[in-house]
């Protein structure tokens, strides 16, 4: 592994962080952790888009629920 690249189970990790997070995003009743959550998953989304990784990102649904 040369500087810069994920190993296959930092990959693996970083989309279970992802999932994770968006699930909370998505769900929770809690305003300021579900906020929280949406920032973490932005940033996670960046990572993953540094990586060239391929993800979907449904934020979307979140401008429905406020």
């Amino acid at each position: 592994m040369t500087s810069g690249e994920l190993t296959p189970r930092e990959e693996r990790q970083l989309r279970e962080c992802y999932a994770a997070l968006h699930e909370l995003a998505a769900t929770c009743s809690v305003p300021s952790v579900r906020t929280a959550a949406r920032a973490a998953v932005a940033e996670v989304h960046v990572a993953l888009d540094g990586q060239a990784l391929d993800f979907e990102m449904y934020t979307h649904r979140w401008l429905a629920e406020g």
